[in-house]
């Protein structure tokens, strides 16, 4: 190089040169067992980039905290995004300079000071593993994964071990994530403590392999949320239609310009004998995007877009329903309806109480037990649509099997309780049969259809979905007369609401009732039976008739009680006499009609009335 005529060239050139020395040693994708990445919170410590730029290796400290860790982060963004985090449960503290560097027996490492022989931390690989190799070095691939790599005498490349077989929060694309069958190696994703704290919260996300292959989000070890069985094409709940809508409706201008990037994800579900995975791999073209599970429990999708931020793409749990069996079991939630929750048909609550109350906890109890199990003409199947199937841990996959046979083979067995299209992939085929309870089901628009096991009456007029409500001694249902005018039908039932306290079981000693409308067998001698209701709706019609109440009746004649004092004019002849005024001063005699009085008390002439057309119909009591 020339330097005498231009001596500030010829410093500009040799400083250039350097940096770009400098920069090839940092920007190293790979360290042997001679080499380390060190710390310096100044931001002059040395890292590992992968080859194309996209990942970045070093020492760094999450948000307030002054604790340092090993972590990897996205390279080119601009926000600093952590993906992995090494040693999230021994950080290094009080500014101690740490090493990242291949220990002496062969295992990745971190140590306090370049002369330390107990590593803070490292990797788990055996011995006997090590012994076998020549030379090992560790290696930040593209795709954010940490390799340690072993040569053997042959030149042969084996990696012994990878950062994606230990993730933290984070889900990259490319990463199984699963279970190994034959190791019994589980890829759990476990959230940060704090936004400053990588230390594992008590939220995560793993796959469990148990009946049909399903994807949980747990709060320690109990269920918060879940997404399956896989239909073969998705886990069903994933993902997110809301969010989706929200980004075409344009509510975010800047995702909803590159929809059709956002949205170019393929995500596999490998199931066998050696393991069972899910892989989320970006089609061509895609925006880069992670899965995140956020210290509050709930896992988010975010897409890293050209307007230099991370974009939502969906997020669960969400709603209400999201959340896992928020309405017990044997229920189905709906966030379009006002309750949310609701028994599914052939069900009620454990206690009637629960239905006035509401009360969302409470297990819920088969309404009548299928004593005819497996007699065609006793039971079927109703259609459940749009939902989202049952916790498939107490399922059985049959992989071969089409919708008809497979309600054959359900009926074989007392226990089974449903069944679903397993792969809605070519028209459908395989199923799958739940055997014992319903636990998280709720109604949503990308649903499917569940074939549900109930008495034969749920398949008739009496159903479930033709339920109105409940009343004294028994539920209401919607009915029709032949003419078309519907109706309101009271089905009398042994297990009804009017109940006391504690003695709710069908063999309840004590019906409790109101004082006026009881029926005299009952009064007096304690006696229910189905005419009871009977003489009680034949009690309110005489009210209707004589504008009068039974309870605290009081006439200048010797009559105790209403009941009395019609029965004497009937007995007289006299029986028009007992008509309300209202009544008999609008109609022809010849074609009086029956109106309900608004003051039960009043008799006055004066009152102006109108009349309500009202049809008697004879029933039998059941």
């Amino acid at each position: 190089m020339a330097c005498n005529n231009n001596r500030t060239l010829c410093i500009s050139s040799s400083l250039l040169l350097i940096s770009n020395l400098f920069y090839s040693f940092n920007a190293i994708d790979t360290i042997t067992r001679t080499q380390f990445i060190s710390d310096s919170e100044n931001g002059t410590g040395t890292s590992l980039v992968s080859s194309a730029g996209n990942f970045k290796l070093g020492f760094f400290s999450p948000g307030k905290s002054r604790a340092r860790y090993v972590g990897i982060w996205v390279n080119k963004i601009s926000e600093h995004t952590v993906v992995w985090v090494a040693n999230r449960e021994t950080p290094i503290k009080n500014s101690a300079a740490g090493i990242f560097k291949i220990g002496r027996d062969g295992n990745l490492a971190i140590f306090i000071g370049n002369k330390s022989s107990t590593p803070l931390w490292s990797t788990n690989v055996s011995a006997m593993t090590l012994t076998r190799t020549s030379s090992i070095t560790a290696k930040l691939l593209d795709s954010g994964n940490l390799v340690l790599v072993a040569d053997d005498d042959d030149l042969n490349e084996t990696v012994i071990w990878q950062s994606f077989d230990h993730p933290t929060d984070t889900l990259l694309p490319g990463m199984k994530f699963g279970l190994n069958r034959k190791t019994g190696l589980n890829h759990v994703i476990t959230c940060w403590k704090s936004i400053d704290d990588p230390t594992p919260g008590e939220f995560s996300i793993q796959i469990d392999p148990r009946g049909a292959t399903q994807l949980f989000i747990y709060k320690k070890s109990v269920p918060h949320w879940r997404a399956g069985p896989w239909n073969g094409r998705n886990l069903i709940g994933l993902p997110d239609p809301d969010i989706a809508t929200r980004l075409q409706d344009g509510r975010d201008k800047a995702a909803a310009a590159d929809y059709d990037r956002i949205d170019l994800v393929n995500i596999t579900l490998v199931d066998n004998d050696n393991e069972a995975y899910i892989i989320f791999q970006p089609k061509k073209g895609a925006l880069f995007s992670i899965i995140r599970l956020e210290p509050t429990g709930t896992s988010k999708r975010l897409i890293w877009h050209e307007s230099l931020k991370w974009v939502k793409f969906g997020s669960s749990p969400r709603v209400f329903c999201d959340e896992y069996a928020r309405c017990g079991t044997n229920a189905i939630c709906n966030e379009d309806t006002l309750e949310r929750c609701g028994c599914l048909p052939g069900f009620e609550p454990m206690y009637p109480q629960d239905w006035y109350l509401k009360c969302l906890e409470t297990r819920r109890r088969r309404k009548k037990q299928l004593d005819e199990c497996g007699k065609g003409d006793r039971e079927g199947f109703v259609r459940l649509e749009a939902v989202k199937l049952p916790d498939a841990r107490n399922s059985t996959v049959y992989g071969n099997m089409n919708l008809k046979e497979c309600e054959r083979e359900c009926l074989k067995s007392c226990d089974c309780t449903g069944y679903a299209i397993l792969d809605v992939n070519e028209g459908g085929q395989g199923c799958i049969a739940w055997y014992g309870e319903l636990t998280d089901m709720r109604q949503y628009r990308d649903g499917h259809h569940f074939y549900l096991r109930v008495d034969a009456v749920e398949l008739g007029n009496f159903s479930s979905a033709n339920k109105l409500g409940r009343g004294g001694f028994g539920p209401v249902f919607k009915g029709q007369f032949a003419n078309g005018q519907e109706i309101a039908v009271k089905r009398l039932s042994n297990d009804s609401g009017q109940v006391g306290g504690e003695e709710i079981q069908e063999n309840t000693k004590r019906v409790v009732g109101t004082f006026g409308y009881m029926s005299p067998e009952y009064a007096l001698g304690g006696l229910f039976s189905v005419k009871s209701d009977v003489f009680s709706f034949g009690v309110i019609l005489l009210e209707i008739v004589s504008g009068k109440k039974n309870w605290g009746f009081y006439h200048e004649s010797s009559s105790s009680n209403l009941l009395k004092y019609i029965w004497e004019h009937w007995r007289d002849n006299n029986a028009l006499e007992i008509v309300d005024s209202c009544i008999s001063n609008s109609c022809p005699v010849h074609d009086e009609v029956l109106s309900r009085r608004n003051a039960p008390e009043s008799s006055s002439k004066g009152t102006n009335c109108s009349a309500n057309e009202v049809t008697i119909t004879t029933l039998n009591a059941r």
